[in-house]
Order: C-alpha cells, then structure tokens, then sequence
C-alpha cells in the first residue's frame, strides 16, 4: 500500500518573518498601518489578525512606533539647536497630530471623561381620522332653507 502525501491547499501563508520585518520598517519610517500592509502585501484586517495572535509581532511594531517618534525628536531637536524646526515639526505634526498637532479636536471631555450629552426625540403628533359628528335636531337648519 502506498501512503498517501496530504497537500497544503491553498495559497502558501504570507506570514513570515520577512512580512514582519517589512512591516516594522514600513511603520519605522512613518507610514500608518494602513499603508504599512499595503507595503508588505496584506490587508489590514489580517494585520489586526497578526496583532491580536501575536504580542511579539504587537511588542515589534509599537517598537518600531516608538523609535520612529525618537528619531523625528532627534531631528528636531538638532535642528533647533540649528534654528530651523520648520521640516520636522511638520512631519511629526502630520505622521502623529494625536501628540503634536498644535491643533486637536477632542471628541472626549476633558481629560478623557465622557461627554456630556442629551437625545431627544421629536415624534410628528397623530392625526386621529377625521369622524363626522351629527349636530343634534334642534340645531339643523330645515331643508327648504325658511324658519319653523
């Protein structure tokens, strides 16, 4: 009897080390994840997969975050020290506004806390169908249009 080989079916797993390292260096220079999966060829939604299956992956790319932030501050900070901060300011205002935008909109209360807020609902009144109510006898006027 001969053994029968079981073939993998499907396209061969795009998570290898080298997607991953793809990845860090993607977001290392500044993209947003969005592009960095772009980038290394997979969709976002199967790096958030990536992410949430594996904390050494989730532990690089916060890494790779970081170190970004630390080397655009390098930047800065030598070019202030030079007296232009124009070009890095912009790129750390624009790669990450939720820290340096000199401008936020804050969709939280202060500090975190909830907003505050209220709902009220408008509802069109009923129109009850319109009944026709007979005026008593009395108060008819006679057919042919003369008093009694």
């Amino acid at each position: 009897m001969s053994e029968v080989i079981k073939r993998p079916r499907g396209a061969p797993t795009k998570r290898t080390p080298e997607t991953a390292t793809r990845l860090c260096e993607a977001v290392a220079r500044g993209l947003p994840f969005t592009y960095a999966c772009r980038v290394a060829g997979i969709s976002y939604s199967t790096f958030c997969a990536w992410r949430n299956e594996d904390k050494e992956l989730d532990d690089q790319l916060e890494l790779a975050v970081a170190s970004a932030v630390e080397k655009r501050l390098a930047v800065i900070e030598k070019a202030a020290d030079l007296g232009d901060t124009g070009c890095a300011r912009w790129l750390l205002e624009h790669l990450h506004p939720q820290f340096f935008a000199r401008n936020r909109i804050e969709i939280t209360g202060a500090d975190g806390a909830p907003l505050a807020a209220g709902i009220q609902l408008y509802l069109p009144k009923k129109q009850l169908p319109a009944v026709e109510i007979e005026a008593p006898k009395a108060l008819e006027a006679p057919a042919n249009g003369q008093a009694h």
